[in-house]
């Protein structure tokens, strides 16, 4: 079993948006109502590759899950804190995947010297609830259907002005960061 936990581009949009679509069309636990096309998603990563960050897992060259950074519900100026999101495809759920992504990107957050992470989790979802007190985070309130998780990060830099961005972080940090990822994927 090959598997790659890395930065996102454009060219990962198609299957992605596979990974996506199911959760958009079949479940009420996204920010979209409906599938953005191909183009609309392109711009997203451009966006968030670029900006906060977005990185996935391949399973044998498969995408199996991908993780992202936004600004959604962070105060404007707070240069530290961001939201997470998390999609794995359903039948790599419960592998690792997730574990992989948040590992990596808490890693990311670190070298990145980011002080907080919130994740929206739209109710009822017992497994996400779960999984985030699993990677550390605690709850923080719960309104009009919407928990609200967060946790603490470890900066590297302490004194930084502002959050760097993914592709800026150390070669070497980033490496070993996604090695380790990739080791917290397991085989059914």
């Amino acid at each position: 079993m090959r598997v790659a936990v890395r930065r996102i581009n454009e060219w990962d949009a198609p299957s992605m948006l596979k990974v996506y679509a199911p959760y958009v069309e079949n479940t009420h636990f996204t920010p979209d109502t409906t599938v953005p096309t191909l183009a609309e998603y392109v711009q997203r990563i451009d966006t968030y590759t670029y900006g906060r960050g977005w990185i996935m897992t391949e399973i044998d060259g498969v995408t199996t899950g991908f993780c992202l950074l936004t600004d959604r519900d962070v105060e404007k100026g707070d240069w530290f804190t961001a939201d997470i999101q998390l999609y794995v495809a359903p039948n790599y759920q419960r592998r690792g995947v997730g574990t992989s992504l948040y590992s990596l990107m808490l890693n990311i957050m670190h070298y990145g010297n980011y002080r907080r992470v919130t994740a929206h989790i739209n109710l009822p979802n017992d497994a996400a609830i779960a999984f985030h007190e699993k990677m550390g985070f605690h709850k923080v309130e719960e309104k009009d259907g919407v928990l609200l998780m967060e946790r603490a990060i470890e900066q590297d830099d302490p004194n930084a002005e502002r959050f760097t961005k993914p592709y800026l972080i150390d070669k070497f940090d980033y490496e070993r960061s996604r090695e380790y990822a990739a080791t917290l994927v397991r085989e059914v």
